[in-house]
């Protein structure tokens, strides 16, 4: 068992961190969540996309909840096309509110090529459009 000495300096230790967010630091983010999202095309194609939530601490925790449509579009050439709409739900943490920079990526992690992104907050929807050369 802790003892009540070990508890307090824990429960010190875990407000520091949470209050020591400064103004110079507020450009660092961390990614919390990056859940593979596998889009299906109207045609009947399969693109994996990732859905990366950032946020400024690694205390408040980016668990994001995804829904997509998609709809046939046409290039300026003719070619057939997918729009996908992505609404992103990234639920509220247990310090409340905080704010999230979300990411729809061709690969994990960010990586690849990025196709959309918001800032919000948690607790928030955010919808992002993008398109994909796939039919």
């Amino acid at each position: 068992m802790f003892s009540k000495r070990v508890f307090v300096s824990l429960a010190f230790a875990v407000a520091a961190l949470a209050a020591g967010t400064s103004t110079a630091s507020a450009w660092v983010e961390y990614c919390d969540w990056d859940p593979l999202v596998v889009v299906t095309t109207p045609a009947g194609n399969i693109v994996p996309v990732y859905d990366s939530v950032w946020t400024a601490t690694p205390l408040n925790i980016g668990l994001p909840v995804e829904t997509y449509t998609t709809e046939r579009v046409y290039s300026s050439t003719g070619a057939p096309q997918t729009k996908v709409t992505m609404t992103v739900r990234t639920l509220p943490g247990l310090l409340g509110q905080f704010r999230v920079h979300d990411q729809v990526t061709t690969g994990l992690l960010g990586s690849g090529t990025v196709l959309a992104q918001a800032y919000g907050w948690s607790g928030q929807a955010l919808t992002m459009s993008f398109v994909l050369d796939v039919a």
